[in-house]
């Protein structure tokens, strides 16, 4: 990337801040109590709505401007071939696996990555940060969100990285069409209704041999391409294992799985169209993220959502029910009061 466009994309990430949530009277960092969170949380969540506003990808300017929009994009699609933990070039493996940001931020009609409804979409990504963190229990930028998607690389990525800033670029476009210091429909998790019992993951696994496990693999691990080794990435993304969340990532809680699942899965189903029932959807969650199925370990989980007020239902790790197995199972497996919790 020219020093003209890591100069520019630099611009665009000061810009952009101008559009961004409301926190007053919070800075960035900001370590919030229990009552002020709960009233930050109360005021973003009242943010009034606005409609899907989605940028025409013909419409990306030309110059260096559209040069880091492009670049932005193209990062996104092929994240581990560019910069992933097994990319040729030894020096760009900024990312701690082989997976691509679209496989969880998925792409629309558009093509354009984060631009399917309900499928974690980053359409209003700007606006909807800074924010306040339930994990951290501290108000976040935008900025700190995706740079922690990079995780313990064996490159570390920072602001200043042009490959971070053309993904930065490509989210300030992406929000371009999007009014200031709204939320928007299509943005999130798809709501669901709860169900009148725990979430089963035994059923869950007989539904996930039927409907995910063609593409997601028997053992879950997902698909490899031909030339993984080499940075390839994967066909079908894994969902167990080494190289995607761990157990202490926002998809390892049930209800949020479910809902992300219900959207967007099996293959080709579309928010407004689930194939999935609120049931089957956090049955399969339940299979999935099962402690007896194999995912990265994660040794810093105690130390979050350490504000028991504000912890959502389906973060339960074993440390916070020391000789309560039954505790533990109902707060992991449900019954579930609110699906639809803030995370």
């Amino acid at each position: 990337m020219s020093k003209a466009l890591l100069c520019l994309c630099a611009l665009l990430l000061a810009v952009g801040v101008s559009h961004a949530n409301d926190v007053s009277p919070y800075k960035v960092g900001d370590a919030l109590s229990t009552e002020d969170a709960q009233a930050m949380l109360s005021r973003y969540a009242s943010r009034p709505l606005q409609p899907w506003r989605e940028p025409d990808p013909a419409k990306i300017p030309a110059g260096p401007e559209g040069d880091a929009i492009r670049e932005g994009i193209d990062l996104m699609l092929h994240t581990s071939q560019r910069v992933g933990n097994r990319s040729p070039d030894e020096n760009k493996r900024l990312n701690w696996n082989s997976l691509n940001c679209v496989n969880c931020h998925q792409a629309g009609p558009s093509g354009l990555p984060g631009t399917k409804k309900f499928a974690l979409a980053l359409v209003n990504a700007v606006n909807d940060y800074p924010r306040f963190d339930t994990k951290s229990g501290k108000i976040i930028s935008l900025e700190q969100r995706a740079l922690g998607m990079f995780g313990s690389a064996p490159v570390k990525m920072t602001v200043d990285k042009p490959e971070f800033q053309a993904i930065m670029a490509y989210l300030r476009w992406l929000n371009s069409e999007a009014q200031p210091e709204r939320a928007m429909v299509g943005v999130g998790l798809l709501p669901m209704k709860p169900i009148g019992r725990a979430a089963d993951p035994v059923r869950g696994k007989v539904l996930y041999a039927s409907k995910c496990q063609s593409c997601h693999g028997a053992d879950a691990t997902g698909q490899r391409k031909p030339d993984f080794d080499t940075g390839g990435g994967y066909l079908f993304p894994p969902l167990a294992g080494s190289d995607t969340y761990d157990n202490a990532g926002h998809m390892f809680a049930i209800p949020l799985f479910a809902r992300y699942i219900r959207a967007s899965m099996p293959f080709g189903t579309q928010a407004d169209r689930p194939q999935l029932t609120p049931a089957q959807a956090l049955d399969i969650a339940a299979y999935i993220n099962d402690d007896s199925t194999l995912r990265g370990q994660n040794p810093n989980r105690i130390k979050l959502y350490t504000d028991a007020a504000l912890r959502p239902q389906g973060f339960a790790i074993p440390e916070h029910f020391v000789d309560q197995p039954k505790a533990y199972q109902r707060a992991k497996f449900g019954p579930f009061k609110n699906v639809n919790e803030n995370y």
